[in-house]
């Protein structure tokens, strides 16, 4: 850890953060873990958004978008795995793929939002 700066232990930890397959989780939570969990799903999705962004100030967008596509692939290949929709009506009309893709574009949205804003009060 001594060798580790401080600069590259920070962009670590962003792309950890940055790597968390958030799409994924939102429906998951929606859809399989709770009943009603849709508020908890939509307050953590907000956490994540909002913290993610402003770890990423000094993050190149470039590196932001390539990071969201993998964490996007990464959702959908899970969401195939452990998500099972209650009834069949769930995903309609276009399906859970495209559910969790329209998610984590929404996500990363957010986060160059919030990327943004908070680089402009930061200098």
């Amino acid at each position: 850890m001594k060798d580790m700066t401080r600069r590259s232990f920070i962009k670590l930890i962003n792309l950890v953060i940055l790597l968390i397959p958030m799409s994924f989780l939102f429906h998951y939570i929606e859809t399989s873990l709770f009943t009603n969990g849709s508020m908890f799903a939509f307050l953590g999705t907000i956490l994540y958004i909002v913290s993610a962004g402003i770890i990423s100030v000094k993050t190149k967008s470039n590196f932001i978008i390539l990071i969201s596509i993998l964490s996007n692939l990464l959702s959908v290949v899970l969401g195939k795995m452990f998500i099972i929709s209650p009834n069949e009506s769930w995903f309609k009309p276009f399906g859970m793929n495209f559910a969790i893709i329209f998610t984590g574009l929404i996500i990363l949205i957010g986060i160059s939002t919030v990327r943004l804003l908070a680089s402009r009060i930061f200098k």
